[in-house]
């Protein structure tokens, strides 16, 4: 995955990303359809991108959603800061399947990709180091990123600005779906550690962080925000460092780190396609809203419809 990471990165390592130039990268085939779209905020606009890869059969859609604030944070600080992550991986995966497309491989199920980029997005304070804040308000840009059509979610994030994940790569979620943390399937740390040859590492989650950013207490970062938005299962895809990194930090993209975490979800987007493997167990599923119920509206209160 190194060359398509490093040619998305030639692109949005720019002052200014043209939709021209990212459809001229992505369209390589008649299976990817790209929209494109203009969003514009408070503090600013960013550019929205959505492309849909078709499957050649009827296997479940998965999504990839690049989460980030911005790619970069003009006039301040010039070059990609550490918050790009996102949006790197999931154009590079984009990059990958429509290549793969191009050539005769396709997945046996549709993988939808959403993400935005901004080159001139604002640096927020934050503990213990300061982040990337979005030009534009997080529950529009997430309204957006979340399709109807994704059955099971992949967010994309970096995750470097705390000191509870002491690790350089990249780690994963425990499933979100509906307000409720589940584990991670068996199957899904599977394909961690043949991604990456070493044990899986786990982001730390506390219920606070399944709450809506409206609700204004810590949060780890805004990679499981879009479970808000739907029903399907959230995992969370984070590079991370050992020690604390600022969001707004440049010269900090790891390129190794974001190739494991592409191999990671290109490996997840042909098994979940192909119906080899599930997010989460359906019958733990079943006897936790039977015994205990649906939380979804009393986790997401606050969050606009």
């Amino acid at each position: 995955m190194l060359k398509y990471i490093l040619d998305v990165i030639k692109i949005l390592d720019k002052p200014e990303v043209t939709e021209n130039e990212l459809r001229e990268l992505l369209q390589r085939s008649n299976r990817v359809t790209l929209y494109f779209k203009e969003i514009k905020g408070d503090k600013g606009s960013t550019l929205f991108i959505k492309g849909v890869v078709k499957g050649k059969g009827k296997g479940p859609t998965l999504g990839v959603i690049g989460r980030l604030g911005g790619v970069g944070a003009r006039p301040e600080l010039l070059g990609l800061v550490s918050d790009a992550d996102g949006a790197i991986v999931a154009l590079s995966v984009l990059y990958k399947l429509a290549e793969m497309a191009e050539y005769g491989d396709v997945l046996k199920g549709d993988v939808i990709v959403t993400t935005h980029v901004t080159t001139h997005a604002p640096v927020k304070p934050y503990k213990p180091v300061p982040m990337m804040d979005s030009p534009v308000d997080i529950f529009k840009l997430l309204k957006e990123e979340v399709d109807e059509g994704m059955q099971a979610i992949l967010s994309i994030d970096s995750t470097k600005a705390n000191k509870v994940i002491n690790y350089t790569g990249f780690a994963i979620t425990h499933v979100i779906k509906e307000g409720w943390i589940l584990k991670v399937s068996d199957e899904i740390l599977d394909i961690y550690t043949r991604v990456t040859g070493e044990p899986p590492v786990i982001v730390p989650l506390t219920m606070q962080d399944v709450l809506p950013f409206s609700t204004k207490i810590y949060h780890i970062n805004s990679i499981i925000q879009p479970w808000i938005y739907t029903t399907a299962p959230v995992i969370g895809v984070a590079t991370t460092t050992r020690m604390p990194v600022p969001g707004s930090a440049t010269g900090v993209t790891n390129v190794f780190a974001l190739d494991q975490a592409a191999r990671f979800v290109l490996e997840v987007a042909k098994d979940f396609t192909a119906e080899r493997i599930k997010f989460y167990d359906e019958k733990d599923w079943e006897t936790i809203i039977k015994v205990h119920g649906n939380i979804r509206e009393i986790m997401r209160k606050g969050a606009p419809l």
